[in-house]
């Protein structure tokens, strides 16, 4: 069956049951005429709701439109941002949460998980410039480096063949770079 547009829709034509009178031993009528009237009437509902729906002209749903993920702030954002406490060097990290929240400038300030990321990133970051750079306290050898066996005055596991010979020839070539002499003259 084609509508108005020309479309096909589906076929609306169910078969009817044929209506059985029933009838007792006195042949006196006993169908029930009212229960055959109700289950029609809902059928024939049934049938007005699909014809009316399917003459409906549907108006296809407007699109939303997607935001660009900024990629950087405007000067009024940025003074905001100054005023709010957050340094340039944090900009990056603001960018990320709004792009990945979707949520504004003011809500991602606002909210507790930022501030939570924005305080352990400036804690991590006061933690790495406390520590001086070129002392002995700046960095722990790692137990695979060359450094820390000579330190210790050990050979390391055996298992570690490679770097065991490289702590060898370390060890020779401080001797060689020894004074041939000792400290203590005989003379």
């Amino acid at each position: 069956m084609l509508n108005e547009q020309g479309e096909v829709i589906e076929s609306f034509e169910e078969p009817i049951e044929e209506i059985v009178e029933t009838k007792d031993e006195y042949d006196n009528d006993t169908t029930d005429w009212k229960a055959i009237a109700l289950k029609n009437q809902g059928i024939a509902k049934r049938y007005k709701t699909k014809l009316s729906k399917s003459k409906e002209v549907k108006e296809p749903e407007p699109v939303k439109e997607v935001s660009k993920a900024k990629e950087e702030f405007d000067y009024a954002e940025k003074a905001y941002l100054k005023a709010s406490g957050v340094q340039n060097n944090e900009f990056p990290m603001v960018l990320e949460a709004i792009s990945t929240t979707g949520k504004t400038l003011e809500q991602v300030l606002d909210s507790k998980y930022f501030q939570a990321e924005l305080k352990e990133t400036r804690e991590l970051e006061a933690t790495k410039n406390a520590i001086p750079d070129g002392t002995k306290r700046s960095s722990a050898s790692a137990k695979d480096s060359v450094e820390y066996w000579i330190a210790k005055g050990e050979l390391p596991p055996a298992d570690q063949r490679e770097l065991r010979t490289k702590v060898v020839n370390a060890r020779i070539s401080s001797e060689k770079d020894k004074s041939t002499f000792s400290d203590n003259p005989v003379v």
